[in-house]
């Protein structure tokens, strides 16, 4: 274990390394990207270069008459130009040369042109064209400038700013240029790698007279490293680190799986010698162990158990409490009895020798006081043990009474004596004998010696002289509080807010079970109908209040607990109205379906063959969820009908009902959007395996049957009014679903409205069956509804429901079924059933 802590350190260690570095390659990272910004800018200024050649250009040599000149100013270079017609585009130009045509610079490693340039003329506007001319051999030709690639950017200096900054890429290869002089694909485009010469030109169509072009500055700006190399370095040196650390977790994974190896092996090795010694310890104790397991396999009856124990804990106590009580009154008893046989002794023996008065005299005074002392302790004798009587008799039986609630608190006072006595704590009562309770006073008992037994085991820890107190009040006419105090070391919040769960303790092994309060608060809500509050302040003690009704609450055993889907019942109490169920003689009108049907067909059974019975009808999330809720025995049945193939494999622990639907009578239709023609034009097999359904893997029949059919997509929601939305919007094509009353045979929910493809169904198959808990109120269903839920089959009353309801849909018994060959038909049954409501 040394090894994997050390293991464990390492990585630790590593990891907040790598951390400060992520940090600093952070740090450093954004560092140097404003310094690339703001510090590392490049710039170079031709304008005023020692070994710039500058020169005026002018369309003379063309033919043309214009004539240019240029003077050197503390301003800068100014271009003179004479504009006259004569050539065919009349021009002037400074030209810029600052190496010869050959060897000129590389501007790919700058960003930007920066000028700045005046310009004047007769014209409003005063454009002028800036030149940047390339030589390559491909297209160039030694001393004739003519064949330089110009690259221009045409702009008026008068209506930008005094110095302006041009992107190299804004500049484009001048079109005459290369209309004149043609060359391959290769050289179309821009190309800035050999640029000797920068040129300012008047603009093109320059009106005639004098123009002047007066330049500033001219300067290249760029960075001293490229953004695109830059960016490249930041990245390797990312992703060398990056390189780094996952080599080194690769290792340290590599070493952690070897050390997993090594605790394997200790971890397997141990497991042998623990097997052995299990082992040796299973054939000692072989039936114990199978005690053990068989509480195991039953953790509720373990819990029931253990709730006993706790019970008989407290009837422990009592039968300990009674025993120390009858102690001192039989001792007495005994102690006078021996007396009294002494002085019947001597009297007898002054019989046979000389009687006198005075002999007679004591003896008589003698029998007088010991035979009041006998009484007296006979009388408490008889008194205690019918306080034993009462008292145990509540404890085992919690049988409910009248009883003054001060005669319980001092009964329980008794039987807690010895427990008491033992200690150096006391405990104070203030109960007014006016409190009369009809309640059930073995639970009562119980709750307070739970109280006391907490206190004593964990409130005076540390504490030579702890005090409790048990305080009693009415509220009103109908209500009692009580309140058990004491000044103990009080209870830490965390163990506050778990103190009423069971088998929560925080003295495990050392006497404590961890159920008193649990069943404290259990009996108080549960049997009593009060409540229970603790509050607590460390250092000071703790205080547990009871609010009780005199009068305890009846509790039924007749509360059937009915489970049905959440969307089922909400349209079921919709069907219902202000009905009540017994009144219900025709399953048609609105939300009338084969499951809101069922309800009332079970419930109304229920009914009238339990008419004792409380019904108490209990939403759940799905099919699934209520059959599990049936097998921890939280329900006492189900409202609807559950497929066949969905109960089967909890057989052991439901009781199932006949078949309420038999195979082959779930016939549905493929419901779709009015809008969806895929589907609505779909007429066999082949048509209907691509399209999209949805529907609910824990509805069994309807999923089996898609994947059995070949549908290749079919998506598992759990809603019915979700699916109906899904389809609605477009988001599948279709859906399952049983055929609602009416000739329209449309589905309406919300603002959704599904309709069948026509002349097409799909049979489900499987049976229908109700089910019940295996528990006393499943098995009074199982033994009275059943079998009138059977007689109900038999002569057709709910297949006459559920032709009501739609379910056996008259318009539809004649649609081909897609999937008949698997199925046995159903018409014919259902034609005999049609005849049979004619007939009546």
């Amino acid at each position: 274990m040394s090894d994997v802590a050390d293991m464990v350190d390492v990585v630790n260690m590593v990891d907040k390394a790598f951390n400060r570095l992520l940090l600093s390659l952070l740090l450093l990272t954004a560092l140097a990207l404003y310094a690339h910004a703001n510090w590392m800018t490049r710039i170079w200024r031709v304008d005023n270069l020692s070994t710039i050649i500058f020169s005026a250009i002018d369309d003379s040599p063309d033919g043309g008459k214009s004539h240019a000149k240029i003077t050197k100013t503390k301003d800068g270079l100014e271009l003179d130009c004479q504009i006259a017609l004569g050539y065919q585009w009349p021009y002037c130009e400074l030209a810029l040369r600052f190496s010869d045509e050959k060897n000129g610079v590389d501007l790919r490693a700058f960003d930007s042109l920066r000028l700045k340039i005046r310009s004047e003329g007769p014209e409003p506007t005063n454009q002028i064209r800036v030149f940047l001319r390339n030589y390559n051999p491909a297209y160039s030709k030694a001393k004739a400038s003519a064949t330089l690639k110009p690259h221009e950017i045409v702009y008026d200096p008068s209506k930008e700013s005094p110095t302006v900054e041009f992107k190299l890429n804004q500049f484009a290869v001048a079109s005459w240029w290369v209309q004149e002089h043609p060359s391959d694909s290769s050289h179309v485009g821009p190309e800035l790698d050999n640029v000797s010469t920068i040129s300012i030109s008047t603009g093109g169509n320059v009106e005639p007279g004098s123009h002047k072009i007066v330049l500033e500055s001219a300067e290249f700006v760029g960075q001293w490293i490229p953004a695109a190399s830059f960016r490249l370095a930041i990245i390797s040196i990312w992703m060398f680190s990056i390189m780094c650390y996952l080599l080194w977790q690769w290792k340290a994974s590599k070493e952690e799986l070897k050390q997993s190896d090594r605790l394997k092996a200790q971890l397997h090795n141990a497991n042998e010698i623990l097997e052995m010694r299990v082992n040796e310890r299973t054939r000692a104790l072989a039936s114990s162990n199978a005690r053990l397991i068989e509480s195991l396999q039953n953790l509720e009856n373990a819990r029931h158990e253990l709730v006993e124990n706790e019970k008989n804990a407290a009837l422990g106590s009592l039968v300990s409490g009674i025993a120390h009580e009858l102690n001192t009154p039989i001792g007495n008893a005994v102690l006078v009895n021996s007396t009294l046989i002494d002085s019947t002794n001597r009297l007898e023996k002054a019989l046979n020798e000389k009687l006198t008065k005075k002999l007679l005299t004591d003896f008589i005074a003698e029998t007088k006081c010991g035979t009041e002392i006998l009484k007296q302790n006979l009388e408490r004798t008889a008194t205690l043990i019918g306080s034993f009587k009462q008292l145990s008799a509540d404890q085992h039986s919690g049988q409910r009474r009248k009883f003054p609630l001060d005669e319980v608190v001092n009964e329980t006072l008794m039987v807690m004596a010895p427990k008491l006595s033992q200690t150096s704590h006391d405990l104070k009562v203030d109960v007014d004998p006016a409190i009369k309770m009809d309640s059930y006073p073995g639970p009562l008992s119980q709750i307070f010696m739970n109280f006391i037994n907490n206190a004593l085991l964990h409130a005076f820890e540390e504490i030579s002289h702890g005090h409790m107190t048990l305080v009693a009040k009415l509220i009103d006419n109908e209500t009692v509080e009580i309140n058990f105090t004491d000044n103990g070391i009080g209870i830490p919040a965390p163990v506050l807010r778990r103190v009423f769960e069971p088998f929560f303790t925080t003295k495990l092994g050392k006497g404590g079970s961890g159920l008193g309060m649990h069943l404290a608060h259990t009996m108080v809500t549960q049997i009593f109908g009060g409540k229970i509050e603790i509050t607590s302040v460390l250092g000071e003690g703790t205080r547990i209040q009871l609010v009780l009704p005199l009068v305890a609450p009846i509790m039924s055993n007749n509360l059937f607990k009915i489970g049905v889907p959440s969307d089922v019942l909400s349209d079921y109490y919709t069907f219902l109205g202000d009905r009540s169920v017994l009144e219900i003689v025709e399953f048609s009108g609105s939300h009338a379906r084969r499951d809101v049907v069922e309800v009332a067909l079970f419930l109304r059974t229920l009914q009238l063959q339990l008419p004792q019975a409380k019904i108490e009808l209990c939403a759940v999330d799905s099919y699934a969820n209520g059959i599990d809720n049936l097998r921890a025995g939280l329900l006492s049945a189900l409202g609807t009908s559950s497929w066949k193939t969905d109960l089967a494999t909890h057989q052991a622990e439901l009781i199932i009902s006949d078949a309420i639907l038999q195979e082959g009578e779930s016939i549905v239709g493929i419901y779709t959007a009015p809008s969806n023609t895929l589907a609505h034009n779909c007429r066999s097999l082949d048509d209907f395996r691509p399209l999209r359904f949805v529907s609910n893997s824990d509805w069994s029949a309807d999923w089996h049957t898609l994947k059995a059919l070949g549908v290749e997509h079919c998506l598992d929601v759990k809603t019915w009014r979700q699916m109906v939305y899904m389809v609605s919007a477009g988001e599948v094509d279709a859906l399952l679903s049983p055929f609602p009353v009416g000739e329209d045979l449309c589905i309406e929910l919300d603002d959704c409205t599904l309709t069948p493809v026509p002349n097409l169904t799909i049979a489900l198959h499987g049976s229908r069956h109700f089910a019940v808990a295996k528990n006393p109120r499943g098995e009074m269903i199982a033994d009275k509804v059943f079998p009138e839920l059977c007689r109900l089959v038999n002569d057709g009353s709910i297949h006459r429901a559920m032709h009501e309801c739609g379910f056996f849909n008259a318009t539809t018994k004649d649609w081909p079924v897609l999937n008949e060959e698997n199925n046995p038909s159903p018409h014919a049954e259902s034609a005999n059933v049609d005849s049979n409501i004619d007939s009546q």
